[in-house]
């Protein structure tokens, strides 16, 4: 497993609920404020490590790092992913498509084994 990546989002709630319906996420820990809000939500993604948070978010960077994506099901994935709310981003063509998630973050969805 790859080391941890950092996102920082305005809703946490909303990002890992994303995660885990589109990209099939495991979460593996979750610490919250005594108000609610998630100061960490560590999840899984096939090899990616990310910790999710809202503590004092950032906007994302729009040229931001791509996270990678490698499924055998990429259109089905890409029809989930739309569907949750990502858009579709200029770039990849013939590597993949590339989308931006309802947190803010860009992915890259390639076809695999």
């Amino acid at each position: 497993m790859s080391d941890s990546i950092p996102l920082s989002v305005a809703d946490a709630d909303l990002a890992v609920a994303f995660y885990r319906d589109v990209f099939d996420a495991t979460e593996l820990d979750r610490e919250c404020l005594m108000d609610g809000q998630i100061l960490t939500a560590a999840l899984v993604i096939g090899q990616h490590h990310l910790v999710v948070s809202e503590w004092d978010p950032a906007p994302a960077d729009p040229d931001a790092a791509v996270l990678t994506l490698e499924c055998a099901a990429s259109a089905e994935l890409l029809e989930r992913a739309l569907a949750a709310g990502a858009r579709l981003e200029p770039g990849a063509g013939a590597a993949g498509v590339v989308l931006r998630d309802p947190a803010g973050q860009r992915w890259m969805i390639v076809d695999g084994a």
